[in-house]
């Protein structure tokens, strides 16, 4: 019981093993300092996130050490990029890295995953559900999201090569500002393999953060793409951002030319396929594309049973 009272009272319970350290102190270690608060929904979505992870394959980083020097690291430097009340889209976001700990670290931001794979995209719903954390969880690939949904950024962890990522994007750049995606030291190859395709043709391919995760040799880069037009107005958001200024647009309002671009008017359409899951809220922000007010029956795996239409920003119903 003494040995307890040294314990803060937020992380007691996440004790498994006498041997076992805390996430406090593997925070304690790196120099890492977070709320209370911060650390104790962090913890809570790392147990729930492992307790998933013995029935479906979401994550290799599978204890505290890992997940603070991957995960949170990671996570922490990219947060370090976003403006105060962007709407960020988690694309493949498997366990839900970054977007969750984004959510957790930055309230502020207004982000949704989504996920291809509809065990994960249910599991993270669960998931979302056990720690209190109202996000929205789309099962639907993002580039057919996209066709639907406005976004200021969408950032992008382990998914995919430069060049692939690229060429499902190159669609839908009107439905959102900038692309940040964490890479490894093998983005050199992957930018020119890009530029051999042709794919970097009027986009701006910009490294804007470089650093190195605790305990790995290599550096991870975050790397921002986005429109040529368009990056003088990204960089005086990076600008307001030094500043301390929030965003000033929503991403619903954000309109971009292209060679054939959809009626601003006109009602969203759901992608085939994609659905809601996890968050507890009776009512959603129209804006952040969730279901309406009502009641909500949650199964065992946190899926919504009666998904509902997303709203368009204008406040009329789209199907």
């Amino acid at each position: 019981m003494s040995e307890q009272k040294k314990i803060p009272e937020q992380v007691i319970d996440q004790i498994s093993s006498p041997d076992s350290p805390l996430l406090a102190d593997v925070l304690a270690k790196y120099e890492i300092s977070l709320s209370a608060e911060k650390v104790e929904r962090l913890d809570r979505y790392c147990r729930a996130l492992w307790e998933w992870n013995t029935k479906l394959n979401l994550t290799r980083h599978d204890d505290y050490e890992k997940f603070v020097t991957r995960d949170l690291v990671d996570s922490m430097r990219l947060a370090s990029h976003l403006q105060e009340g962007e709407h960020v889209l988690d694309v493949g976001t498997g366990g839900g890295v970054p977007g969750v700990v984004l959510a957790i670290l930055r309230p502020d931001l207004r982000v949704e995953l989504c996920d291809a794979t509809e065990k994960k995209a249910k599991a993270v719903g669960a998931i979302l559900d056990e720690i209190g954390l109202d996000l929205n969880v789309w099962h639907a690939k993002a580039e057919d999201l996209l066709k639907a949904h406005r976004f200021h950024s969408l950032t992008i962890r382990a998914v995919s090569k430069l060049e692939r990522l690229l060429a499902i994007f190159a669609p839908v750049w009107f439905a959102f500002d900038r692309i940040l995606m964490i890479k490894g030291p093998a983005w050199v190859e992957e930018r020119g393999e890009a530029r051999h395709f042709g794919r970097l043709t009027n986009l701006a391919l910009r490294k804007i953060d470089e650093y190195t995760n605790p305990g790995v040799e290599h550096q991870s880069v975050i790397l921002q793409v986005c429109q040529k037009k368009r990056l003088a107005e990204i960089e005086k958001r990076a600008a307001d951002l030094a500043a301390g200024l929030p965003i000033r647009e929503s991403a619903e309002f954000v309109a971009v030319e292209t060679a054939s671009p959809p009626r601003r008017n006109a009602p969203p359409r759901r992608p085939k396929g994609a659905r809601p899951y996890g968050g507890s809220a009776k009512g959603r922000d129209a804006s952040r594309g969730g279901m309406r007010g009502g009641k909500r029956k949650s199964g065992p795996t946190g899926r919504a049973k009666t998904p509902r239409s997303p709203r368009r920003p204008d406040g009329h119903k789209g199907r």
